[in-house]
């Protein structure tokens, strides 16, 4: 979960402004061809030529409705992805979900993230950013009703899914729409901060509003409003936003979007399943499978397509491959542990639902005052210092929490979390700007969209890891008859250390792959790459 994250910064490398100029350019890597996204302008739903900003040094009202319903539209995305840490405590015995249950509740919005990301840029960019950026918020607020009348947690768990897929479309198309609206200089600068900062404060708001709404009504009247919101905010989209494309139509390539999806999808069940069943269960061993023919049938293709969602070669460089460690390490360490650490606290310590989601609060609101600040570090740090920083010290602020005991409370957490938050923020400015800093210009796009597959695949992979780890603990500890709360912090401890060890070790890798001197691939991966 990203977070999912509110991630201003730069997109290129220092000296370059890359795809968007500015910080939070690509806060998130979203969007793809984001270099392309000023594009001659094509006719907007008026009828009148649709270019960028009325005025290079003060934007007129049309780039100012973008920058309004892009921003709200990126906030309620995020707000989506955290809200059931809130509501988790609330949905479980509603629905009867069990272990499983529980675990797919929070990583299927991963899942149609992961999926849909690296698609949804290049869909906006060819077919439209407005065209995908409406069609994202209908699909987005149908899963948002969808889960708000589920009966049972599949229900619930194919509409978060939903959900994901529609956010991608919106999170892919909004930055473009916005760096279309605003030329490049001061005015992009701010119009792509003020971006980056909705995406925080989507997941600082979302754990907190679904708390509070859960506490006063029902989890599901927070559905019902995101889907309200959704479809309220198409008539703004509709009427506001003006229609861009890219000046050079790519074919889209369904075949690769699916096998990408599906191989995702089958790789999460089995992980899920196999935590849950046994790893030698047929159910995550036919998901294994699965996954190991999906994403070996996409690599193929990939390869021999003119025009790839994903070029595979890109892997050949180390500092590509380094970048997306980098991704993955922050989404199993840091977005899959605070997926479900606020239920822990109210499961394990007592917290109240609200009380829970408040106490979440030091490190999604650190997390958005770094990440706003962070972006000064670009002048002084390569993106690979700050990444390697950044996950060190989310592995510090995760050894922080340790030493919690039967009689913990909360508290206990809050100098770790808001640690974790400083972590959280270095990343959330280094990793898009590290992802697109080492492939070549015409690769920008993909490399922003691969980063934040990466991303999400850690956090859905690693909701069943956390979930699975402090089960399993807790039992252990309690068949040795310890205290149930002795056996829950015990749990917690161990989790802690490992989660801990991934980033130091994403830290590490970090270092040795992503190297500022260039790669040394062969001239014709060189040749293919250009």
């Amino acid at each position: 979960m990203h977070g999912p994250s509110g991630e201003p910064s730069t997109a290129g490398a220092p000296g370059d402004p890359g795809p968007v100029a500015g910080p939070g350019a690509a806060s998130s890597g979203l969007g793809s061809g984001l270099g392309s996204a000023v594009a001659p302008p094509v006719r907007g739903p008026a009828g009148s030529a649709s270019g960028p900003a009325e005025s290079a040094s003060v934007p007129g009202p049309a780039s100012r409705t973008t920058l309004r319903v892009a921003g709200a539209a990126t906030a309620l995305v995020l707000v989506a992805f955290t809200m059931p840490l809130g509501m988790l405590a609330t949905i479980v015995p509603d629905l009867h979900a069990g272990d499983v249950g529980r675990t797919w509740i929070l990583s299927s919005m991963s899942v149609g993230l992961a999926g849909a990301l690296l698609v949804a840029g290049s869909l906006a960019d060819d077919l439209g950013r407005r065209r995908i950026f409406l069609a994202g918020l209908a699909v987005f607020g149908a899963g948002a009703i969808v889960a708000a009348v589920a009966p049972s947690v599949l229900v619930l768990s194919l509409a978060r899914a939903l959900q994901g897929l529609g956010g991608a479309a919106l999170l892919a198309s909004s930055l473009s729409l916005i760096a279309h609206a605003f030329p490049p200089g001061p005015t992009r600068v701010h119009a792509t901060g003020v971006w980056g900062a909705m995406l925080g404060v989507g997941i600082a708001a979302g754990p907190l509003a679904g708390s509070l709404i859960a506490d006063a009504a029902d989890w599901r009247v927070a559905y019902v409003a995101l889907g309200v919101l959704s479809f309220a905010a198409l008539v703004p989209g509709s009427r506001g936003l003006e229609e861009s494309r890219a000046p050079e139509r790519r074919p889209i390539d369904a075949v690769g979007a699916a096998l990408l999806g599906g191989g995702l999808t089958a790789l999460t069940a089995a992980v899920v399943q196999g935590n849950a069943a046994g790893w030698g269960d047929a159910v995550p061993v036919v998901a294994f499978v699965l996954t190991v023919v999906l994403l070996g049938a996409f690599a193929v293709r990939e390869l021999r397509s003119s025009a790839p969602l994903f070029d595979v070669r890109l892997l050949a460089r180390a500092g590509f491959t380094g970048a997306l460690i980098g991704s993955f390490a922050l989404g199993v360490a840091v977005l899959a542990f605070m997926s479900y650490v606020m239920t822990w606290m109210h499961l394990a310590l007592g917290a109240s639902v609200v009380g829970a989601a408040l106490w979440g609060l030091p490190w999604s609101v650190v997390a958005f005052a770094v990440s706003m600040r962070a972006r000064v570090l670009g002048r002084f740090l390569t993106p690979r210092a700050q990444t390697a920083i950044g996950l060190l010290v989310c592995a510090i602020g995760l050894m922080a929490m340790r030493g919690l005991g039967a009689d913990s409370g909360p508290a206990h957490l809050a100098p770790g979390l808001a640690i974790l938050g400083v972590g959280t923020g270095l990343l959330n400015a280094a990793l898009a700007q590290a992802a697109v800093s080492v492939v070549p210009p015409s690769r920008s796009g993909m490399g922003a969209g691969a980063n934040n597959t990466a991303r999400y695949l850690g956090a859905a992979l690693g909701v069943p890891l956390v979930v699975s780890l402090l089960q399993t603990g807790t039992a252990d500890r309690l068949g040795l008859g310890q205290s149930a709360p002795a056996a829950a912090t015990g749990a917690m401890n161990a989790l802690l250390l490992v989660v801990a060890a991934i980033a130091l070790g994403g830290a590490i890798l970090v270092l040795v792959l992503l190297r500022p001197a260039r790669d040394r691939v062969s001239t014709t991966t060189e040749k293919a790459l250009a």
